[in-house]
């Protein structure tokens, strides 16, 4: 049974074992109120023993398809139902709620549990297994991975989720959450932006000069080792003193707290992974060619524009996506000192006990980080010369 798991597909077998673990955890809460702890209720509580036999059922199709030989049609099949279950599941929660709520009290609330949480969590897991066999096949990859969110966006549009206690969260806040997620994204894009043009060129600098290369890897090691929240102590101290010696830099924003040192702070973190793949990048190419280049008639900076930076490009470009997707989840703490972003809605949920509150800024931030991710992906493997396996689907 050990070999047939490993030969088979061991990522949809773990994706599916954990879906059938979900099943006997608590699919939804009820609670008195946003703050109270409520009633845990299983899935036979919420959707009795037919609704719980049939996700049982779809489970035990999808360890079936697990353990089958790895096909095109064997993905296809996979992902089809890890998007029923997702659908399923959600469908039945905002369903539920809403029949929970209308025998309950005006401020009562209705809150996902472990179970769907769990079983979001493994369904994703089944897409991902899809995906990695449909590589030669992009439609119906694009189709698996993007079927499930898709219906998760119409019910979120017709109100189907409504009931649910993170989306009235987001309701009473969205205008809040709209401002926020604004400067998530400007903090996080701002200071990578800035990190590369930085980074690239102290990268190139260590890699031209040995007496540069030390100093400038010693100060971006030294600077990554420090914890985020202590950086961003460490840059208010200077920022403040700063501000009140020069009132003009108050009336443009800089001050000792704030986006200001959020900024700075971040664009030294985004540093290290830029400068060592940027030195990496160039470092690993083969003099041969760069000779070759010379031979040609090539002068130094035509060598670097055509043949240097083209070679060394995708992995500059993996630093930057290192950087970008690091940076996504530090601007979280830049919020405890007043720069904002989607982390304001963590430590307000933190401070009031209010999981949903949490999950409001925090799962917008997971999205973030696959999105940007994916994109610095796409844009690595369209940077990378056919030769290399640019042209790779």
């Amino acid at each position: 049974m050990i070999r047939q798991l490993v030969t088979r597909d061991s990522v949809a077998v773990t994706g599916s074992i954990i879906g059938l673990a979900s099943l006997p955890l608590g699919w939804l809460t009820l609670k008195s109120s946003r703050l109270a702890a409520g009633t845990s209720l299983s899935l036979w509580q919420v959707v009795g023993w037919d609704g719980t036999m049939v996700m049982l059922g779809l489970w035990l199709i999808a360890l079936t398809l697990s353990l089958t030989k790895k096909t095109k049609w064997q993905a296809i099949s996979l992902g089809i139902s890890a998007n029923v279950i997702l659908i399923i599941t959600l469908a039945l929660a905002g369903f539920e709620s809403s029949r929970m709520l209308e025998a309950e009290e005006t401020f009562a609330r209705v809150s996902p549990s472990a179970g769907i949480w769990v079983t979001l969590i493994a369904s994703y897991i089944l897409v991902f297994a899809a995906r990695q066999g449909l590589q030669e096949a992009p439609a119906w990859r694009h189709l698996v991975s993007w079927t499930g969110l898709a219906a998760i966006g119409i019910m979120l549009a017709i109100g189907w989720l409504d009931s649910l206690s993170l989306v009235q969260e987001f309701s009473g806040r969205e205008a809040r959450f709209q401002q926020e997620l604004v400067r998530h994204i400007s903090l996080f894009a701002g200071s990578v932006t800035v990190g590369t043009l930085i980074g690239v060129p102290l990268g190139i600098w260590a890699v031209r000069s040995r007496r540069a290369e030390k100093p400038i890897f010693y100060l971006a090691n030294i600077t990554q080792t420090i914890p985020s929240l202590a950086l961003f102590g460490l840059v208010i101290a200077p920022l403040s003193a700063l501000s009140f010696a020069f009132p003009f830099l108050r009336e443009i924003g800089i001050r000792g707290v704030g986006p200001a040192p959020a900024f700075i702070a971040l664009v030294i973190y985004s540093l290290l992974p830029i400068v060592r793949n940027t030195f990496v990048g160039l470092r690993q190419l083969d003099p041969a060619v760069i000779d070759a280049g010379l031979g040609m008639g090539m002068s130094r900076a035509q060598v670097f524009r055509r043949i240097e930076a083209p070679l060394a490009a995708p992995l500059v470009l993996e630093g930057v996506r290192t950087a970008s997707v690091q940076s996504v989840g530090l601007t979280t703490v830049a919020a405890l000192i007043g720069a904002g972003g989607l982390g304001w809605f963590v430590f307000q949920g933190l401070g009031q006990a209010a999981t949903d509150l949490i999950l409001l800024g925090a799962i917008p931030i997971i999205g973030l980080a696959l999105v940007v991710d994916t994109v610095m992906r796409t844009l690595v493997r369209l940077s990378t010369p056919k030769g290399l396996g640019g042209g790779e689907p």
